[in-house]
């Protein structure tokens, strides 16, 4: 059971669907548009009135008595928590007055309720059927992916007999018909490599080049790594019997989509974790058409960086919670991770956020790799598998980031010891080389940057894109 103690601003922030909705609770604090403010004598529910635009008020509450808080109010928003959940817990954060009261009993039959239906959840009987209609759909599913894996591959047995110079404004139409058809056999990762070949072969049409003659070479070998491993994958868990869920990454390539319960069940989770996020972005999906929410965490005790995606369709913004900067320790009962190499995606229910003390800093600093020579090595270990995306994170420790001598570009080289490595934006962060040019001198000597590894196919080098910097006094973040 948690309670009322972990609300703090960064929970109320973390909590919130956008930052307009944090604005107008933080607006209902100030006003005093509570007229009663009421608690639970175990502290376990905070809920009161508040004025609203009618002549009833809002019955508004937090409801702590599970593992997570639930928001409820009988305003018509579809928010959770909506701006009268939110102004509650601002007003429990100003130390404003909340009288004990009995629990009201529609809550208690609402608790009730929830407490019954987990409980026929976890019923042997239940989960035995549930094993059963599950394996029966996924079997059904994973013959019709073998289906749909033949047209992939007549796809890029196509792209290759006429010729990839030759692909021009037709056949890409064509192409763009069959990547929509794709989507009825559940291959959503090669069919989004067919739409990155299409919007390559695009621009070759109306501009050739060697840059997207390249990019779709290397998509057409990514493509058919996929095929092969999919095809294996697929046909061994239908000789196998067993296809249900396992630790693979192909499971999400091939069009899984983990839920918690299932992490956890296969083992893919760590108690009582604590993170911090070191950077955050928003990245435009164009082939999806989508903003995704993008952040990279480091694990206090064991130094992974990992990272978190939170998807919102651009055609359903309006209903997915956006996420923020953060800037507070995180204290997780269960971090759970998603199968994968380097930079995990992790996930979690809910987290204790509370200010981190300055020695983190240091902490962070020490989990480090030891060279950039090690750092690179392992990036590239990550970069080989045709799965893994084109960029890998680390946590690289530096002497000092100096600007290149006689070069045409004035691009800077991150220094330690005996070793440099040349930093240079990518698509994900596009100014942040820029940044690191203007920075003042303390930033520049003697910290820990986290940075992208990745191999540029025009130079065919390796760079360091940097992501943000961390020194005794804090995390400086570059975008």
């Amino acid at each position: 059971m948690s309670s009322p103690e972990i609300i703090t601003e960064e929970f109320i922030r973390s909590s919130a669907a956008n930052t307009s909705a944090v604005s107008n609770g933080k607006k209902i604090s100030n006003s005093g548009d509570f007229v009663k403010l009421s608690r639970s004598e175990d502290n376990s529910l905070i809920f009161g009135e508040c004025k609203g635009s009618g002549k009833n008020p809002y019955y508004t509450s937090v409801d702590f008595s599970g593992d997570n808080p639930v928001f409820r109010c009988s305003c018509p928003s579809r928010q959770i928590p909506c701006k009268h959940c939110l102004g509650l817990m601002f007003d429990w954060l100003a130390k404003k007055t909340f009288d004990v009261q009995d629990i009201p009993e529609d809550i208690l039959r609402k608790r009730e309720k929830i407490a019954k239906k987990e409980e026929n959840k976890t019923s042997p009987e239940a989960i035995e059927k549930k094993k059963k209609s599950n394996k029966s759909a996924v079997t059904k599913k994973l013959k019709k992916q073998l289906e749909g894996l033949n047209l992939v591959e007549n796809f890029v047995n196509d792209i290759f007999e006429r010729g990839i110079s030759s692909v021009n404004a037709t056949s890409s139409a064509q192409y763009e018909s069959l990547a929509k058809q794709i989507g009825d056999y559940y291959l959503p990762e090669p069919q989004t490599i067919i739409k990155q070949i299409i919007n390559s072969a695009k621009t070759i049409s109306s501009n050739p080049n060697d840059n997207e003659i390249n990019k779709i070479v290397s998509l057409c070998v990514r493509l058919s790594s996929t095929i092969k491993k999919s095809r294996e994958y697929i046909n061994s868990k239908l000789e196998s019997g067993e296809v249900l869920p396992e630790d693979n990454i192909l499971y999400e390539a091939m069009g899984g989509i983990w839920k918690l319960t299932q992490l956890k069940e296969l083992g893919l989770f760590k108690e009582n974790a604590e993170i911090i996020q070191l950077s955050f972005t928003v990245l435009f999906d164009e082939i999806h058409k989508s903003e995704v929410d993008f952040a990279y965490w480091i694990d206090i005790d064991s130094g992974e960086i990992s990272k978190t995606l939170n998807i919102r369709p651009l055609k359903a913004m309006n209903h997915i919670k956006e996420e923020d900067s953060v800037f507070g320790l995180h204290k997780i009962k269960e971090l759970c991770h998603y199968p994968g190499g380097i930079n995990k995606r992790i996930r979690w229910d809910s987290a204790e956020i509370c200010q981190p003390d300055s020695s983190i800093y240091k902490i962070i600093m020490s989990k480090a790799e030891n060279s950039i020579g090690d750092a690179v090595k392992k990036a590239k270990n990550e970069l080989k598998n045709t799965l893994s995306k084109d960029a890998t994170a680390m946590l690289i420790p530096f002497d000092s980031i100096e600007f290149a001598v006689n070069s045409d570009d004035n691009h800077c080289i991150l220094k330690y010891k005996s070793e440099t490595i040349t930093l240079k934006s990518n698509e994900n962060y596009p100014d942040t080389a820029n940044v690191v040019s203007i920075l003042g001198n303390d930033m520049l000597n003697n910290g820990t940057m986290l940075g992208e590894i990745f191999y540029d196919a025009e130079t065919r080098k390796i760079y360091l894109c940097p992501v943000s910097i961390i020194n005794e006094n804090g995390i400086i973040r570059l975008c």
